[in-house]
């Protein structure tokens, strides 16, 4: 367990303590281990309490995280939907990334592609578990989850519906959209704002095919040298090939594979992802390929997580973020989201 991991259980333990006061889940979990390449990979399965006790089919939402270190519950955040759904008979399963929490491996070696693969493993898993019998299986994924799951239907004959929370489209532009709003909140002027994103493309350049470590890292400090900073910033090595893996990684032609429903939400007060690229490209797509199969919705002061702005929004959550998310509960989503997730996909 690395420092930040440690200082987030030691807050944040006595926290679900109090939730279990506060209030009891509505679902039981079941540990699962499926493998997937060289590595085994270890979730949770969410069983809702009362429906399945009555051993009814029931649905299945598969968890497919965004970018960093994830476990299986986000750091909480998916307790709550995970909540939500089984109230109403929906099961959710989730895991750790590679080389997090339980999981073997290393998630910074791992293509879209590869998660798209591991996402295809786990169902796989899952329909031959004899301990389980679901109706349907879909998936909801965050962020950089909107370039694994349409990839997924591209390999696959999975899922049976799709709900996307602020799916990117394009890595580059995506980076270029990151700087605009980094350098807005520290009150850059629109010039300066500008040449940083034109030095960006100059950048996306460091990561080609014949690219090193050394080569970047050569090249980053001799940036700050010529800008006379004190301090060189740069990524590690292993974020530096996982960004060469990965950034030319654009959704659109995956998403004219889809076929299954489709519930794309986006937050109006997105920091991190261009919520109006994301939501005019699916638009344009779905219109097309998958009509009257898709529904899409922009929450007004709503967060890339789909939280309320007013209180949650932040580029790079903290430890003070995830304190506030526990003692909201489900009140820190925008209103009706939660609803809509569960009632506007066809689950059975």
């Amino acid at each position: 367990m690395n420092k930040i991991s440690k200082i987030i259980s030691f807050i944040i333990i006595p926290l679900v303590a109090m939730n279990f006061l506060w209030g009891k889940t509505n679902y039981q979990s079941q540990v699962i281990q499926f493998q997937f390449q060289s590595d085994t990979i270890e979730g949770v399965v969410n069983l809702p309490k009362k429906k399945y006790i009555l051993e009814e089919k029931t649905p299945l939402v598969i968890f497919v995280h965004g970018d960093g270190e994830l476990e299986r519950d986000a750091y909480g955040y998916y307790e709550h939907i995970w909540n939500e759904l089984a109230e109403k008979g929906i099961a959710s399963m989730s895991w750790d990334k590679k080389g997090i929490g339980q999981s073997t491996g290393k998630w910074l070696n791992q293509s879209m592609e590869d998660r798209a693969n591991e996402v295809i493993a786990a169902i796989d898993f899952i329909q031959a578990d004899t301990r389980f019998n679901f109706s349907s299986i879909g998936l909801i994924g965050f962020s950089q989850a909107g370039w694994v799951m349409p990839k997924v239907a591209t390999l696959s004959d999975y899922p049976d519906f799709i709900i996307s929370v602020s799916g990117a489209i394009n890595w580059k532009r995506q980076s270029n959209y990151l700087t605009r709003t980094r350098m807005k909140l520290e009150g850059a002027n629109e010039k300066a704002i500008e040449a940083e994103v034109k030095q960006n493309e100059v950048d996306f350049n460091l990561f080609n095919a014949t690219s090193t470590y050394p080569d970047y890292v050569a090249y980053q400090k001799e940036e700050c040298k010529n800008e006379q900073e004190e301090e060189c910033d740069f990524m590690s090595e292993d974020r530096f090939y996982f960004v060469k893996k990965n950034i030319s990684s654009d959704a659109e032609q995956d998403l004219k594979n889809i076929r299954c429903p489709v519930f794309g939400a986006f937050g109006a007060e997105d920091l991190n992802v261009d919520f109006e690229e994301s939501h005019q490209t699916y638009e344009r797509i779905f219109l097309t390929n998958n009509k009257d199969n898709y529904h899409l919705k922009i929450s007004p002061e709503a967060t890339h997580s789909l939280l309320k702005s007013k209180h949650f929004n932040a580029m790079h959550p903290g430890v003070g973020f995830l304190v506030k998310l526990k003692l909201f509960g489900k009140r820190a989503f925008v209103k009706d989201i939660l609803y809509q997730i569960i009632f506007i996909m066809p689950y059975e």
